[in-house]
This record gives C-alpha cells, structure tokens and sequence, in this order.
C-alpha cells in the first residue's frame, strides 16, 4: 500500500475489471437470481458456473460476483450469485454492468471488433465530415446498429467502410436520409 502525506492509497483491483460483459435487466423469483443480457455473442462462454465478475453500479462502486448457478432462457442469462441471497439484494442490482478483465475476453478475429471498443469512436464521412461520437451500439435483428447524436447507421459494409482502433475513427459511406438530426424529444436516451 504506497502512502503519500500520511494518507494511504488503496489500490482497487477491480479498476482493472472494463470489459463489460452483459447487464442484469431484472430478477427471477424470490432468493436473488438476477436475468442477465448479455453484450454479443463473444461473451457467452463466459457464463458458466463459478465464474468471478465485477459489479459495476452507476455510481461506480464495484463488487465481486460469483456465478452460483445459471442458464439460457432466450437471449438472455438467469444467474444466481452466491452473494445474492434474497430478491430485494438482486431488484439492487437492476441496470448494472458485469464486466470482466480484460484478458478474458475470447480472441477476435480480423474484423470483428467488440461494442464496449466502438463506443466513444467518432463517427466520420468519407469526405471527412464529422458526424459525431458512438453513443451507444444497438443490437438489432440482422446486425448492430451504431447510434450517434445525428442518427443510427447499421453496422454493414455498406455503410461502414473502415475502422481504425488506433485512430478511434469510423469513416461511413452515408446515403441520402440516413443520417437527419435527432428530435430534440429523443435525444435524451443518448446523453452521457
């Protein structure tokens, strides 16, 4: 534990933990399982029986997590935690992130890249417009959808030409409609 004027620091190990994985959307039943989304199918592998994961609240605080038990129902996860014992501790944890370290994570291949990477990316034309910043990336039925502040762009090569991990670029090819301003009702849901 390093000090610096007399005060301690403690070094948080779970900081480490960023990857997010999936987020508990609701409880099931009444002794603390949680239903969990999971983010893509990359992540899936990871919901076995005694796997540790972070839990990340709004405000930042983190706790470890132990899958006690768990199994697919749909697209989603129904996971019980050795910590969660009662169903007012799981409706707690409603909206919060699992993540993981980030070694974890299965290897990509060439070309695939993962939504926690995308977002915070900054979306621009072919020409060198901006558009904006990823937002958010929407899991449709087909493919993901990319949303920025000036509309949403599927992720398929038609539209999206190139991306650039280091660069933190994303150059799109937009066609004629598909990139109109947000009403101002709807942007809400965007902000950071």
């Amino acid at each position: 534990m390093a000090k610096r004027k007399g005060v301690p620091i403690i070094a948080d190990p779970l900081r480490a933990w960023t990857q997010p994985v999936g987020t508990i959307v609701a409880t099931h039943g009444l002794k603390g399982a949680v239903k969990v989304h999971p983010k893509g199918e990359r992540v899936l592998p990871l919901f076995e029986v005694g796997r540790t994961f972070c839990l990340v609240a709004p405000s930042g605080r983190r706790q470890k997590v132990t899958i006690e038990s768990v199994y697919a129902k749909g697209a989603n996860f129904i996971v019980k935690f050795a910590e969660f014992t009662h169903i007012t501790q799981a409706e707690q944890s409603i909206g919060m992130q699992l993540t993981v370290p980030e070694e974890w994570l299965p290897q990509l291949d060439e070309g695939e890249f993962l939504a926690s990477e995308l977002v915070g990316m900054t979306v621009v034309t072919e020409a060198g417009e901006e558009i904006g910043e990823v937002l958010e990336v929407m899991e449709a039925g087909a493919h993901d959808v990319l949303v920025t502040g000036r509309g949403m762009i599927p992720m398929v090569r038609e539209f999206v030409k190139a991306i650039d991990r280091q660069a933190r670029r994303i150059v799109i090819k937009p066609q004629p409609g598909l990139l109109e301003e947000a009403p101002k009702r709807y942007r809400w849901r965007w902000r950071k």
